[in-house]
């Protein structure tokens, strides 16, 4: 995303990533209490901004498992960055195969049913899991990424010893 790029070339990325995640939670979090069922234009609003500091939290993403394959390989000597974004992928697959049995059963629990009018209970079911379900965990990886250590400064000395070992 352009903002990313942009925001990196004078921020830190990883303080962006955690910190678009816990904006991420509060903007999730202000749309399930602020939006009514007759405030269109502003759950579009609300949208709009939650996708927009969801989408500068992918190129971070990306990059923080290349910068780990790196600081693995300085670490032990061993690069391994197959099996860093074979894993990744595979625990995306993984992790869409139960997010797709949890949504069903949540769409159960609340009651939801097709091709019908749909009852206030499943309505709040239904904004829950746009909103607060989702929040709560944008919220647990904005908190987890105070402990991811590879920064902008602590990755530019690993590329650099990393450069030195090779010639």
């Amino acid at each position: 995303m352009i903002a990313t790029t942009w925001i990196t070339k004078f921020w830190d990325k990883i303080k962006m990533f955690r910190y678009t995640q816990i904006i991420t939670f509060i903007l999730s979090a202000l749309m399930y209490f602020s939006v009514g069922r007759e405030n269109l234009i502003l759950a579009f609003a609300f949208y709009f901004l939650i996708n927009f500091f969801c989408d500068m939290q992918m190129p971070v993403f990306w990059s923080s498992i290349a910068e780990a394959v790196d600081y693995g390989e300085k670490k032990t000597g061993l690069r391994v960055s197959g099996l860093a974004f074979g894993g990744i992928l595979f625990f995306q697959k993984f992790g869409m195969g139960i997010a797709g049995g949890i949504l069903g059963f949540l769409l159960s629990h609340f009651g939801y049913q097709a091709d019908v009018e749909q009852s206030a209970r499943s309505l709040t079911g239904i904004a829950l899991m746009m909103t607060l379900i989702p929040a709560l965990f944008h919220l647990a990886v904005g908190l987890l990424m105070k402990k991811y250590l590879i920064n902008n400064e602590y990755y530019r000395d690993i590329q650099l010893a990393l450069a030195q070992k090779q010639a």
